[in-house]
C-alpha cells in the first residue's frame, strides 16, 4: 500500500489493498471518475466522494431546467 497526497485538497491518504484485501478501496466505489473530471488525478476518499457529489447536483439543476423548458403550461 502507498501513501499518497490528495492532488484536490493535499491530504495524505493509503492506496493500494489493504493486508487481507484484493484491492484498493477506490475499486469498491461505483464508477466515479467517470462523470466528472479528476482524469489522472489521485484523489483521496473525500474528495471523489465530492466530486461525485458535485456532479450529481450539475446533473439534477440540468434535468430540473430541461423540464421547465419542456413543460407543457396551461393558462386558464
Amino acid at each position: 500500500m502507498q501513501k499518497l497526497t490528495c492532488e484536490e485538497c493535499g491530504t495524505r491518504f493509503n492506496c493500494g489493498a489493504p493486508p487481507g484485501k484484493e484491492h484498493c478501496w477506490c475499486m469498491e466505489l461505483p464508477n466515479l471518475r467517470e462523470n466528472f473530471d479528476l482524469a489522472g488525478k489521485c484523489v483521496c476518499p473525500d474528495c471523489m466522494t465530492m466530486g461525485q457529489a458535485k456532479a450529481m447536483t450539475r446533473a439534477r439543476k440540468e434535468r430540473r431546467r430541461q423540464r421547465r423548458e419542456t413543460s407543457v403550461r396551461v393558462s386558464r
